[in-house]
């Protein structure tokens, strides 16, 4: 009875982990050592990201509990060990930066990006392919800024550009005036 218990609860868990976070990513850190997986639970911990291991059987009720069909095409992928790193927090780049800087410190490929959901679209398999896209993907708020500022100084540039003609336009009509007396 507690089996199940324990079952229901991490179910209700697993389901409010999908339906409230913004950045879920599904990888795969077999063959990390204790040492290696709390490095890397500490590296996620310093920017508000948890990480926690799940049965993809369990994974499997909860996406079809939310009923969203969008989620279903993370069923391919739910094979093997899967460990689901999530944060209600904007955090695509700095999730892909530290996976990929452990990668690096630890040569190892693991963990290996199974797929993730982040900025409202999902990502699959590839590993390294797909993490070198997420590491560089922006914010709508990102994209949103550079778009102003493109605008920003397009327009200062007409303005200027404006201000410039029309102190041109002034000194020929000055010089025109001189001339006429």
């Amino acid at each position: 009875m507690k089996n199940k218990k324990s079952k229901k609860k991490e179910l209700s868990e697993l389901v409010s982990i999908l339906s409230n976070n913004i950045t879920i990513y599904l990888v795969d850190i077999s063959n990390l050592n204790s040492n290696q997986i709390f490095i890397l639970r500490k590296s996620f911990y310093e920017h508000s990201i948890k990480m926690k291991v799940v049965k993809n059987t369990l994974l499997k009720k909860a996406i079809n509990k939310i009923n969203n069909q969008k989620w279903n095409s993370f069923f391919p992928i739910l094979n093997g060990n899967t460990t689901v790193l999530f944060s209600n927090l904007n955090v695509t780049n700095i999730t892909s930066k530290i996976i990929k800087s452990f990668h690096v410190q630890e040569k190892t490929d693991k963990p290996y990006l199974k797929g993730a959901y982040a900025q409202e679209s999902f990502y699959f398999g590839g590993g390294n392919k797909d993490l070198n896209i997420l590491l560089h993907l922006k914010s709508k708020e990102d994209l949103m800024i550079e778009i102003l500022n493109i605008l920003q100084f397009s327009i200062r540039d007409i303005i200027l550009s404006l201000l410039n003609s029309t102190y041109k336009i002034g000194k020929i009509l000055e010089t025109l005036s001189k001339k006429s007396e």
